[in-house]
C-alpha cells in the first residue's frame, strides 16, 4: 500500500494539548510539520523544543518498536546526530490513542534545530561531514537487530530493487525508459551476483537532504539525522548507495561530491572492496527505485503534478552517470576509501620497477642512449607550436637538426593546452580531461617499434577519428602473480593490421608496429603515444589518454608511468636550463683553469647508476673509464651502509670502535703474509705520502726508484715521484733523491713481449738506478714504487717475473717495495685479487685507493708488523677522518659486493671476451696496433704505422670524442695519449660489452 493511498491522522489542537499535558506533563505552542504518514507536530515548551509523531492507524506497532529501540541503540553507543525520545508519565517510549475507532502510536523526540540540507546546495565539505554522519550512523548500527527489520516486501529496500522492473513501463519518456531498462539489465546480470556474500545490517537507508538538519551557525556541519521510517535489514553498502544517490542531485561535480561523500563516510566506517565495486551501480538502482515508483505513482494519480516534477532531477542525474565509467567511478570510490584506485595496481607498478633491467628496447638503437629533448605542450613556452598544428614539423625536425638528437619526448603528466573539443568533456563534470596519461615519442615516420615485455594482443583497431589514436595496438600482460595489465600504442601505421591479431603472442624485442605518418595516425605529427593501464574498465577497443587534473591523483593510479616499460632516466623528462655551455661559464669564473674538462663537447653528468652515467637530459651514457666506481654508481647497498652508519656515528680513530677493526680484520685476510697492519686514510695519493714515510723511515733514506711516467697521486710529495706529471709541460727537473727506471713496455720498449728473459731485461734498469743511489750516498736502501699494472702508461702489464726481479734488486740493498694497487686492486685482474699477484710478488707495503671506497674518501696502506713498529718512532700519526666509522661502512659494503656478487670472476670472463673481440678489431683495422690488459683493465693502442710505432695521437682523441657523441664513454693515456683505456665499474655487464664492441667497430670504420 502506498504513502498516497494511506492520509496522515489529522488530530485537532487540542487534542494535541490533551496528549501533551497527560502524557507528558507539558504545555506549548505546537506547529504542524510535512509528513507523508504520519502526523508531525512540532512542539515549543518554555524550556526544551520537541517533535510529536503521531502514527497514521495503519502503522505497524512492532516497526515502531523497532525504530525506538534503534535510537535508544544510537544513544547508548554515543552516535551524537539522532534525535533522542521522551518517556511518557509511564515510563514508555510508545503508547497508543483512539481517534475515529483507530488506533495511533504516538512518540515524542527531541527537536534538532536548524535548516534542512535541503535548503540550499551542499559543499564539497559538507557532503563529507555528511558522509562521515552516515558513516558514524552505520558504525552505531553495528550489533542492532529487531525482527520487524526483516522486511521482505519493502519496496525502498535496495534488495529487492530487481522486483521493480516491471514499472519500467510506466515511465513516459523513451530514452528515460531504455536507460532505466538497460540499468535493470546490468543489475540482474552483472551487479545480483556480487550481492551474494556481501555483509548485511540493520540499515537507516533514508539519508536524503530532508531528513538531515546542518547546523544554522555553520552549514558545513552536519547537526541531525531524523526519520528511521525506512529501516530495513539489507546489506551493509545499501546505507552509502541510497546517501550517494541523494547527495549528487543537483551536483554540478559528480566526481568531486562523490569522492568526498565516500571519504567522509569511510573514513567512519570502511566499506570492503567487494562493496565498494557494486556502490556506484547500487547508487544508480536507488535512483532507479525513485524514478519507477514515482512513474507508477503518476500513472495512478495523473492529476498529481509534483510527482513528475520532482523525478526530474532523478532522470536527469541518471543521465549525467550515464555518461561516467563505472570502472573508473570505482576506482574513485576506492581512492576515496583509502584503498589503491585499481585492485592490485600497486603490484603491477612494482612488478615492473623490479623488471626494469630486463626491458627490450622500444626503439632501435637503444633509446636511452640517443639524444632526447622535451616539447612541452602545457604552454610554457610560446616558441613550441601545438603539437597537433600544421608547423609543428618543420618546428620539430628543426630543433632536432640544431640539436643533433634523434627524439622528442611528450611527458606523462603534462597539463596540456591542446585539448580544448567536446571530446574531452563529460556532463558528469564541468573539468576538461586535460593531463597526459601517456608519454609520446616523437620521431620519423615508419620507425620500427618494438615490445619491450611479453605479452598477448588485446586489441588491434583503428580509431580513425580526427585526433584520437589512429591505428592502436594494446597488448595484455600479467605480472608474476597473475594480475593483468595493459599497454597502449597509438597513432602506429596500418602495418599493425598485417601484423597482429587479437590472442597473438608477443616476446619482447619482438617487432609490433611502425609510427604512423599524419595521414594515418588520427592527425599528429608523427610520434608514438605510450600508455599503461592497470585496468581496462572492460573497454576492448580505446582508452582515455587523459584525465582530469583535479583527480589526477585517481588517474595516475589507473595509468600508471609509462616509463616503468620505456625504462628512461627521470631526467628525460626534464627542461634544464643550465646546460653545459652555462655551467662551463661559471666554471671557468669559479674553478682554478688547470682543472681539465672531458670532451669535446662538454657533459653536464647528473646521477649514476650501475655502470651508467646520465646527463641533464636523461640520456645514459655507457662508463668505460670510471674505475672508482668499482662495484657501480650509487650501488644501493653501498647508499644503504653510508646512510645508516652516518644516521649513528661518524667520528676519528682516537674512539674504540669495532668497524675501524672489523675492516682492517677484512682486507688483511684479503693479503698474503707478512702484510698484516692497515692504516686508513682518505685518498690514494695520501696513501702514497704515508708508504713514502714509512718505508724511508726504514731505509734512513729519502731515495726512490720509480718507473718512467709512473703517476702515483697529486700532492707535492706524490708528484715529486710521479714522472707523468714532472716531466711534462709545467714541470720541473727530476728531483736528486729520485732515480727514474726504464718503463717495462712489452708492446714499444727496448725489450718486446712478455716472457721471463723481456722482464729481467727491464728490471736490469732497477739495478742500475740502486747502482746509483749506492753511488751518490754509498748506501744502496732506496723505496721501490709501482703500480702493479701501469694505468698512465698505457694500460701496460709487465712482462713475466719483471716485478719479482726488481723486488730481488731493490730488497739486495735493504729496500723496501711499494705496490701501488690504487688503480688495479679488488679483483680487477680478474685472475687475483691484486694486480701484483700476476707477478708473483709480496710487496713490503701495498698502498689502496680509489676502488676501495667506490668514490668515498677512503684510502688505506698495509704493512707488516716489523715496519709499522719501525714507524712508531715517538712521533705520533693521526688522521682526523681517516677510519672513521662511515668510510669503513663503505669499506665493508663494498667488500660484500665484490664477493657476494662474484665480481672478480665476473672480470676475468668478461676481460678474456672483450680482448678476444678487440683482437678482432686488431685483424680488422690497421691502426689498431696492439689490444692488452687483464681482466677489466685492459686498452687499445692506436698507431700510424705498426713497424714504426709512430703514436696515432690524433685519430685516438678524434675516437675517444666520436665515442662520447654516441654515448660510450672512453678516454686515452699513454706518454703519447694514444690509448684507448677501459677500466669501466665492474658491474659492466655483456651486453654493455657488445654495446661498446659493436660501436667501437662503427667509429673505427668511419675513420679506416
Amino acid at each position: 500500500m502506498s504513502a498516497f493511498d494511506i492520509p496522515p491522522p489529522a488530530f485537532s489542537s487540542t487534542q494535541i494539548d490533551e496528549i501533551l499535558r497527560d502524557h507528558f506533563g507539558l504545555s506549548g505552542e505546537h506547529k504542524m510539520l510535512e509528513s507523508e504518514r504520519d502526523q508531525n507536530i512540532a512542539v515549543q515548551t518554555a524550556k526544551a523544543k520537541f517533535v510529536l509523531k503521531i502514527a497514521h492507524g495503519e502503522e505497524d506497532l512492532e516497526f515502531l518498536e523497532l525504530q525506538s529501540q534503534a535510537m535508544a541503540h544510537l544513544a547508548n553507543a554515543g552516535y551524537q546526530f539522532a534525535p533522542t525520545q521522551i518517556e511518557n508519565r509511564d515510563g514508555k517510549n510508545i503508547f497508543t490513542v483512539e481517534q475515529d475507532g483507530k488506533t495511533h502510536a504516538v512518540r515524542l523526540i527531541s527537536f534538532i534545530d536548524g535548516p534542512l540540507l535541503s535548503a540550499s546546495k551542499p559543499t564539497i565539505q559538507t557532503l563529507e561531514n555528511l558522509g562521515a554522519a552516515i558513516g558514524e550512523l552505520s558504525a552505531a548500527l553495528q550489533g542492532f537487530s529487531h525482527s520487524a527489520a526483516n522486511r521482505p516486501d519493502f519496496e525502498w529496500n535496495l534488495d529487492n530493487v530487481g522486483a521493480l522492473q516491471s514499472m519500467c513501463d510506466d515511465i513516459v519518456d523513451d530514452a528515460n525508459r531504455k536507460r532505466v531498462n538497460d540499468l535493470f539489465e546490468r543489475y540482474h546480470s552483472v551487479v545480483a551476483p556480487k550481492l551474494k556474500n556481501l555483509r548485511n545490517a540493520v540499515l537507516y537507508q533514508d539519508a536524503n537532504d530532508n531528513n538531515i538538519i546542518v547546523d544554522p551557525n555553520d552549514t558545513f556541519q552536519i547537526k541531525g539525522v531524523f526519520d528511521f521510517g525506512d529501516m530495513c535489514f539489507g546489506r551493509q553498502v545499501n546505507e552509502l548507495a541510497v546517501c550517494l544517490a541523494y547527495a549528487l542531485l543537483g551536483q554540478e561535480d559528480i566526481y568531486t561530491a562523490s569522492h568526498a561523500l565516500v571519504r567522509g563516510y569511510t573514513k567512519a566506517f570502511p566499506l570492503t572492496e567487494n562493496e565498494l565495486e557494486v556502490l556506484f551501480d547500487l547508487a544508480r538502482m536507488r535512483l532507479v527505485s525513485s524514478v519507477c515508483m514515482s512513474s507508477r505513482q503518476a500513472k495512478k494519480y495523473p492529476d498529481n503534478e509534483y510527482l513528475t516534477i520532482s523525478q526530474a532531477p532523478a532522470f536527469e542525474l541518471l543521465e549525467r552517470l550515464d555518461s561516467g565509467d563505472v570502472g573508473f567511478m570505482t576506482a574513485l570510490f576506492r581512492d576515496a576509501a583509502g584503498m589503491e584506485a585499481i585492485r592490485g595496481g600497486n603490484a603491477v607498478a612494482a612488478y615492473l620497477k623490479a623488471q626494469r633491467s630486463h626491458l627490450a628496447p622500444m626503439f632501435m638503437p637503444d633509446f636511452k642512449y640517443q639524444r632526447r629533448f622535451v616539447i612541452p605542450a602545457d604552454g610554457s613556452d610560446p616558441t613550441v607550436p601545438d603539437i597537433s598544428a600544421e608547423n609543428f614539423d618543420s618546428w620539430f625536425n628543426a630543433k632536432r637538426k640544431r640539436t643533433g638528437a634523434r627524439y622528442g619526448v611528450g611527458r606523462y603528466g603534462e597539463d596540456r593546452s591542446v585539448y580544448q573539443s567536446a571530446a574531452f568533456t563529460s556532463p558528469a563534470s564541468p573539468e576538461r580531461r586535460t593531463v597526459h596519461m601517456g608519454l609520446d615519442v616523437f620521431v620519423d615516420a615508419d620507425e620500427p617499434l618494438y615490445a619491450p615485455i611479453a605479452g598477448t594482443v588485446y586489441t588491434v583497431h583503428n580509431n580513425a577519428f580526427h585526433l584520437d589514436y589512429g591505428p592502436t595496438l594494446i597488448l595484455r600482460h600479467e605480472t608474476d602473480e597473475g594480475i593483468p595489465f595493459y599497454s597502449l600504442y597509438g597513432h602506429l601505421s596500418p602495418s599493425i593490421f598485417d601484423l597482429h591479431k587479437v590472442g597473438d603472442e608477443i616476446e619482447p624485442g619482438q617487432l609490433i608496429g611502425h609510427i604512423g605518418d599524419w595521414d594515418v595516425n588520427g592527425g599528429w605529427s608523427p610520434h608514438l603515444h605510450f600508455q599503461i593501464m592497470t585496468d581496462m574498465f572492460g573497454h576492448t577497443e580505446n582508452f582515455y589518454g587523459v584525465g582530469h587534473k583535479s583527480l589526477w591523483h585517481i588517474w595516475q593510479q589507473i595509468c600508471i608511468d609509462p616509463d616503468l616499460m620505456l625504462g628512461q632516466a627521470s631526467e628525460t623528462y626534464n627542461i634544464d636550463n643550465a646546460g653545459p655551455e652555462k655551467l662551463m661559464e661559471r666554471r671557468n669564473k669559479l674553478l682554478g683553469p688547470s682543472l681539465s674538462v672531458s670532451y669535446k663537447n662538454k657533459l653536464k653528468i647528473v646521477r649514476g647508476e650501475g655502470a651508467h652515467l646520465y646527463d641533464h637530459t636523461g640520456r645514459a651514457h655507457l662508463d668505460c673509464v670510471n674505475n672508482i666506481t668499482h662495484i657501480g654508481h650509487c650501488h644501493p647497498h653501498l647508499v644503504e651502509a653510508i646512510s645508516r652508519q652516518a644516521a649513528i656515528l661518524n667520528t676519528n680513530t682516537r674512539y674504540l670502535h669495532e668497524l675501524v677493526l672489523d675492516y682492517a680484520e677484512r682486507i688483511t685476510s684479503k693479503l698474503p703474509d707478512p702484510l698484516s697492519v692497515a692504516f686508513f686514510v682518505n685518498s690514494g695519493t695520501e696513501a702514497n705520502e704515508l708508504a713514502l714515510r714509512i718505508a724511508r723511515q726504514a731505509t734512513g733514506q729519502k731515495n726512490t726508484v720509480v718507473l718512467d711516467w709512473a703517476y702515483h697521486g697529486n700532492s707535492q710529495g706524490a708528484v715529486d715521484i710521479s714522472p707523468y706529471k714532472f716531466k711534462r709541460k709545467g714541470g720541473f727537473p727530476q728531483p736528486d733523491f729520485v732515480e727514474i727506471a726504464d718503463f717495462p713496455d712489452p708492446y714499444r720498449g727496448a725489450h718486446k713481449g712478455y716472457s721471463e728473459n723481456s722482464g729481467k731485461a727491464y728490471a736490469q734498469s732497477v739495478a742500475e738506478c740502486v747502482s746509483t743511489i749506492k753511488g751518490k750516498t754509498g748506501n744502496g736502501a732506496a723505496t721501490f714504487i709501482a703500480e702493479s699494472i701501469s694505468g698512465v702508461g698505457g694500460q701496460i702489464a709487465y712482462p713475466k717475473g719483471y716485478l719479482k726481479a726488481a723486488y730481488e734488486a731493490i730488497h739486495a740493498e735493504g729496500g723496501i717495495c711499494v705496490a701501488d694497487e690504487v688503480q688495479c686492486g679488488f679483483g680487477r685482474v680478474g685472475d687475483h685479487f691484486w694486480g701484483f699477484e700476476l707477478q708473483d710478488v709480496v710487496p713490503d707495503i701495498v698502498v689502496m685507493g680509489k676502488p676501495i671506497g667506490n668514490g668515498h674518501p677512503l684510502a688505506a696502506v698495509v704493512t707488516t708488523r716489523e715496519l709499522a713498529e719501525n714507524f712508531a718512532n715517538g712521533m705520533e700519526y693521526f688522521n682526523s677522518f681517516g677510519g672513521n666509522p662511515v668510510s669503513m661502512a663503505v669499506g665493508m659494503a663494498v667488500m660484500d659486493v665484490i664477493e657476494n656478487e662474484n665480481l672478480q670472476s665476473h672480470a676475468k670472463e668478461l676481460g678474456a671476451y672483450i680482448l678476444d673481440r678487440w683482437q678482432s678489431l686488431k685483424n680488422k683495422y690497421e691502426f689498431v696496433g696492439d689490444v692488452r690488459g687483464h681482466g677489466l683493465f685492459l686498452g687499445i693502442e692506436l698507431v700510424k704505422d705498426r713497424q714504426t710505432l709512430e703514436p696515432a695521437t690524433d685519430l685516438a682523441g678524434q675516437i675517444v670524442n666520436e665515442m662520447r657523441e654516441r654515448a660510450i664513454l672512453l678516454s686515452t693515456d699513454g706518454p703519447f695519449e694514444n690509448v684507448l683505456k677501459f677500466k669501466p665499474p665492474m658491474v659492466f655487464s655483456r651486453a654493455n660489452a657488445d654495446f661498446l664492441c659493436d660501436t667501437l667497430d662503427k667509429v673505427m670504420a668511419d675513420f679506416a
